[in-house]
């Protein structure tokens, strides 16, 4: 631990990311689970007179997109600083976190801000801060501090209003063996629960700003990649008129250069449609923004923007040789994404196996910590 002013709200961190693990979720007792969460990463630093700043993962000032949750903790920290790692997430009728109601309120926000009348309250689309790692407290940065203690930290943090803010909780492989479980048992819960996935982290971790050590690891459920947007085609047949599909790409992660992933023509909403042409009309470009030609086949009718718009899909695949995306469907655009960070996935098994579940898990891995069964952060 190191001492640090506390009479100022405490300076941004770049948040640690988590690694994939290859689709071989690790399980020993050197590892501790969280679920996967599915919404926006944030940074809440406050300062010892409550002052609060929400921080995306790229350095974006959240504070005004969020006003319910500045200064929400700050009963619970007695006059001290803070800066807690978190995911803000909107949950469905069904409670999951569901990232489409957090991208259409994003959508509105946007709207709204750059429009003379008072911003829209969204009190129709509450958000809720769920902090799963805390950074600082009062004097001290914690962080070198070991994982498992920054969390034991955490945990003795005041939640004073549960419906805004709370803890993600985290369960041990101890825990989990001490309920005749494992980790393929708690994966098959958050499956049947409808959640993204698990991270799985090291006890002894310190946290690194901004890298991916290998002591954070992320298991999907799904597979998702971020993408920057290259261009869009006109629709046919029901759309003629609005956007009919988006022309993707990414960085190579050897070289750097902008290369060409593939398009992705579903999963937009007719509104989703019309906000993104507009926007894509003022980026319009001459000509295609990647490296290498694109198949001509694959961009007849396309019209090209400036590489500058990250968004994310959904896919099947990912091709070996052509570095393709296959059997995408789109997510929503990501402001809180740098498109300089955004790079193409490795490519794998053109066909990964099938991931069983062992029969019929136990209820009982909800008493492993609190309740692991509630949702985790994505890293």
């Amino acid at each position: 631990m190191t001492r640090a002013d506390s009479t100022a709200v405490p300076g941004w961190v770049e948040p640690m990311l988590a690694k994939p693990d290859g689709g071989r979720l690790p399980e020993s007792p050197d590892w501790t689970y969280e679920h996967k969460l599915d919404g926006y990463r944030c940074a809440m630093r406050i300062a010892s007179d409550g002052t609060t700043v929400l921080t995306s993962r790229n350095g974006i000032d959240f504070t005004d997109e969020f006003p319910t949750l500045a200064g929400v903790l700050t009963p619970g920290l007695d006059g001290r600083a803070a800066v807690l790692d978190d995911e803000i997430v909107v949950y469905d009728e069904h409670g999951h976190p569901d990232f489409g109601d957090l991208q259409e309120r994003r959508g509105r926000y946007r709207k709204h801000s750059t429009s003379p009348r008072q911003a829209d309250p969204f009190e129709d689309v509450p958000v809720r801060f769920l902090a799963f790692d805390l950074l600082r407290l009062g004097d001290e940065v914690l962080l070198h501090t070991p994982y498992d203690q920054r969390r034991a930290l955490l945990d003795q943090v005041p939640m004073p209003d549960p419906y805004l803010v709370s803890v993600v909780p985290a369960v041990t492989f101890n825990a989990l063996a001490a309920d005749r479980l494992t980790p393929a048992a708690l994966l098959a819960q958050v499956a049947a629960a409808g959640h993204e996935g698990l991270i799985a982290k090291l006890p002894s971790s310190t946290y690194a700003p901004g890298q991916r050590p290998g002591t954070w690891l992320k298991h999907p459920l799904t597979q998702t990649q971020e993408v920057i947007l290259c261009g869009w085609r006109p629709g046919q047949n029901r759309f003629t008129g609005i956007l009919g599909g988006l022309l993707l790409g990414a960085h190579d992660p050897d070289t750097g250069e902008l290369v060409y992933l593939g398009d992705v023509g579903t999963g937009f909403t007719e509104r989703e449609r019309s906000a993104l042409q507009d926007r894509l009309h003022a980026l319009e470009r001459p000509r295609h923004p990647f490296a290498v030609d694109p198949p001509r086949e694959d961009v007849r009718r396309a019209r090209w923007v400036e590489p500058v718009l990250v968004g994310e899909v959904v896919y099947r695949q990912f091709t070996r040789g052509a570095g393709r995306l296959r059997h995408t469907a789109w997510r929503g655009l990501r402001d809180d994404r740098d498109p300089t960070d955004i790079t193409a996935p490795t490519p794998g098994p053109d066909h990964p196996p099938p991931w069983h579940p062992p029969p019929n898990p136990s209820p009982a891995a909800g008493r492993a910590s609190g309740s692991p069964c509630r949702p985790g952060h994505d890293g």
